[in-house]
């Protein structure tokens, strides 16, 4: 028995051997930890062992890693990507079509059709320069392509220790390399003169309407561009003027209802000459006038039409380095800055607050629609403030807004 410093105690059975080149080496097996394997069935493993090894001369462990390299060389990297990108779909992983994406454009094509075993830490350092290369001659690459660096080997990790999981290979590639990837964390907030600004010219730059209409959507709530571009008709409930997302449609796996303020149900009002006929509020359509004739069968909005949007209009609406992401944390940001605690923020936003205990995790269901119904009017408030105002200069300033909150009685 093996124990550790910290008390974990494990079965082990060592023996000698004698290798290909005639020398005799040490091996040793891990039979199970205890008390998960109880004494009796580990004597039963260990005898097992024993009569192999000094009845019939036998090696387990280089058996075991003949029969590991047996079974990855059946698998190609591009094999095994696909039972990794099924396995996400099973398990319902929000990110799985990005991991996917990663795969196709940046992964299969340097290490596709190697074997499992035979991908070396040198394959995974050229997917990482082949990267940053390609991001060079791209003017928007997040930071140099370091961002999508980090994603993708992370994508390559996830796949490696599947494939430990499942046997077919012992070691991860990706813990042997220098990483170049950085975490993509911006701060950047909307000032109440840009939230004037885009508010009052987004719609009139050319974009399609409901390309324009989601991004004020992703505004007024506050909720991430994936969810509002998949936002389905079937999911806002008028009668409590709610959007329910479902367990399966959020990136914390938790039932998420949002309270939709004015400005969101007049945006959905909106759409519904573009959209209705299809399940999705957000359908991806670029007409630019309501039509007789609605598509029912269109899909929602692209992961770039929204960044796209704002890249080609960022000059008209005198907004600097802005992406979609950056209305989510304008709002947050604001609600707070005018007085509601940033747990008001929190909800609004489904971020998690780390509770891991039984009680918050299971029987803890309550939806807090009292406390975002709450921050969805303060928000409407704040943006009735700023975006109807007649000119820049008419914009309240903060301590003005705050005054203006404190007086309302939202608070």
């Amino acid at each position: 028995m093996r124990v550790t410093p910290s008390g974990v105690k494990t079965f082990i059975f060592k023996y000698m051997i004698k290798s290909n080149a005639g020398k005799r080496v040490s091996r040793w097996i891990t039979i199970g930890s205890y008390p998960e394997l109880s004494l009796q069935k580990a004597r039963r493993e260990y005898y097992d062992l024993y009569e192999q090894v000094h009845d019939y001369g036998r090696d387990p462990v280089h058996e075991e890693n003949e029969k590991k390299k047996i079974q990855s060389e059946k698998f190609t990297v591009r094999d095994f990507t696909r039972i990794y990108i099924d396995f996400g779909r099973l398990k319902e992983r929000v990110f799985v079509d990005e991991e996917e994406r990663y795969f196709k454009k940046d992964i299969l094509p340097v290490i596709g059709d190697k074997f499992l075993n035979d991908v070396s830490v040198d394959d995974i350092e050229m997917i990482q320069h082949r990267i940053i290369l390609r991001s060079k001659k791209n003017d928007i690459a997040t930071r140099n392509g370091k961002v999508a660096v980090k994603h993708a080997i992370a994508c390559v990790r996830r796949l490696f220790n599947l494939g430990i999981k499942k046997g077919l290979v012992e070691n991860n590639p990706v813990k042997g390399i220098e990483p170049l990837g950085i975490t993509g964390i911006r701060s950047r907030v909307l000032s109440f003169k840009e939230i004037w600004c885009f508010w009052n010219r987004i719609e009139c730059l050319g974009i399609p309407p409901v390309t324009a209409k989601a991004l004020k959507f992703a505004l007024v709530t506050m909720q991430r561009s994936i969810e509002v571009r998949n936002m389905r008709y079937n999911a806002f409930k008028p009668d409590e003027n709610m959007w329910q997302m479902e367990r399966y449609e959020t990136k914390n796996r938790t039932m998420h209802r949002v309270p939709l303020n004015r400005y969101a149900l007049e945006i959905i009002e909106d759409l519904a000459p573009y959209t209705s006929a299809s399940p999705y509020v957000f359908g991806a359509t670029r007409i630019l006038s309501p039509c007789k004739r609605l598509n029912p069968d269109l899909v929602p909005l692209g992961k770039s039409a929204m960044p796209q949007a704002l890249l080609r209009s960022r000059k008209c609406l005198d907004i600097e380095d802005f992406c979609p992401h950056d209305l989510r944390r304008t709002g947050a940001t604001w609600i707070t800055a005018v007085g509601l605690p940033k747990l008001y923020a929190r909800l609004m936003l489904n971020h998690s607050d780390g509770d891991k205990d039984v009680t918050g995790e299971v029987y803890v269901q309550y939806s807090y629609d009292f406390e975002k119904r709450r921050a969805a009017n303060v928000w409407e408030f704040i943006l009735d403030q700023i975006v109807s105002s007649e000119n820049i200069a008419d914009i309240p300033t903060l301590d003005e807004l705050r005054e203006r909150v404190n007086n309302s009685g939202l608070l």
